[in-house]
């Protein structure tokens, strides 16, 4: 196998030209990126104070689970109540209204 000399039909200005224009658009890529991790750490800086302003808030969170609780109880006790009421309405309403039985 013989191999015949590659002739290059470009001159090097212009591939210099163009790498010099890859290296601008990179340039400003890198430079669209560095802003766009500026404002995220910004943005991540901002969402950290709003989390340790809330911790005291997030420490109560146990507290009111229990109290929720203790109101559960209630709730399901008044929900009887009124199903008992509702349901002793409806069927004295059945019969017609009269208290005789």
């Amino acid at each position: 196998m013989s191999q015949e000399p590659i002739t290059v039909t470009f001159s090097l200005e212009e591939i210099l030209g163009e790498i010099k224009e890859s290296i601008k658009e990179v340039s400003q890529k890198i430079d669209s990126l560095e802003q766009q991790v500026s404002k995220q750490s910004e943005d991540m800086a901002m969402i950290k104070a709003t989390l340790q302003s809330q911790q005291p808030l997030i420490q109560k969170i146990p507290d009111l689970a229990e109290k929720v609780g203790e109101l559960k109880n209630w709730k399901q006790i008044v929900v009887i109540a009124v199903t008992a009421s509702v349901g002793g309405l409806i069927g004295w309403l059945i019969r017609g209204g009269n208290l005789r039985p």
